[in-house]
């Protein structure tokens, strides 16, 4: 029997969507085909800024499909522009448009032309967490589950009517990037389910729920200085809230991280909860190599101590 397969374009940027997009390709039981992938711009990155293209990019390019990495200029462009009517051509075609992790607004006009629109995969329990970093803040906030929504895309950011969801607990060993692969994986086990439902004689089963705008809460973008703690209160936010110091470090690793400065930036880099208490194991100080907590408070005769184990 032969498999009909869905034409989708795939809209993404970090490494934990470049996962996602190579489980797509990868899977010959899933039935669909990317035609196009839309990602940002490359980017200098590290010391010697090196240009460097998104992780999205560079599996498009290993599995040579089409990319599109100036999307803002297309569609800030007139409509008469030739770019903008090759673009819309190349939507026309296609089936579905699949975002995850893209972080840029998709104009309005763009979410009706592929026959079934825009699908965004979200890593949280949406309606709670929209915005740029739903993956950071139930950490941050010391949730107990957080989960996938997969919706159909409106005018407004994580707003459409949801397609399906699905819960996943949360350890209290986990940081960021471990949310990130496990969201991932859930989230493509989610997408595998549904995208199955609309190309089989089961597509009346996929039911279409509006968000419940009372319970919306949102997320903004990260910043560097979201880590900072003042070296002054430094001890007292170590003696008096070490859960939630450890579940603010849980969420911001590995970027921005926690950092005081002292007067130099120090970065904790390895943080554990024990009995309620904190341990501070591995920091860095700026332009050094990372070091274990009592080794730097030693060296640098620091008056600050992290309860011992």
């Amino acid at each position: 029997m032969i498999m009909i397969k869905l034409k989708i374009a795939y809209f993404g940027a970090p490494y934990f969507s470049a996962r996602f997009l190579e489980k797509i390709i990868n899977d010959k039981n899933l039935p669909v085909e990317v035609k196009l992938v839309v990602t940002q711009p490359d980017r200098p990155v590290g010391r010697k800024q090196i240009l460097t293209p998104t992780p999205v990019k560079q599996v498009a390019e290993r599995h040579e499909i089409e990319i599109i990495t100036n999307l803002e200029s297309i569609i800030q462009s007139s409509e008469l522009n030739v770019e903008s009517r090759i673009l819309n051509s190349k939507l026309q075609k296609l089936d579905l448009a699949l975002v995850f992790a893209y972080s840029r607004i998709i104009p309005e006009n763009l979410l009706s032309i592929p026959k079934f629109g825009f699908w965004n995969i979200h890593p949280s329990l949406l309606p709670k967490y929209r915005g740029p970093s739903p993956i950071t803040y139930p950490l941050i906030n010391g949730d107990r589950e957080t989960g996938v929504t997969i919706i159909k895309m409106d005018e407004k950011i994580d707003h459409g009517p949801i397609i399906a969801q699905q819960k996943l607990e949360i350890e209290e060993t986990d940081r960021r990037p471990d949310l990130e692969i496990k969201l991932t994986d859930l989230g493509y086990e989610l997408f595998k389910k549904t995208i199955k439902q609309l190309t089989s004689s089961r597509i009346n089963e996929l039911k279409f729920k509006e968000q419940d705008e009372s319970q919306a809460t949102y997320t903004k973008l990260l910043k560097k200085s979201d880590g900072f703690i003042d070296f002054e209160n430094f001890k007292l936010k170590i003696e008096n809230s070490p859960k939630k110091l450890y579940d603010l470090f849980r969420g911001l690793y590995p970027w921005p991280g926690l950092w005081t400065l002292c007067p130099k930036r120090l970065k904790i880099t390895d943080l554990n909860l024990i009995d309620h208490k904190l341990i501070i194991k591995k920091v860095q100080l700026e332009g050094k190599k990372e070091v274990d907590w009592q080794t730097f408070i030693r060296a640098y005769n620091i008056n600050i101590a992290s309860p011992k184990e």
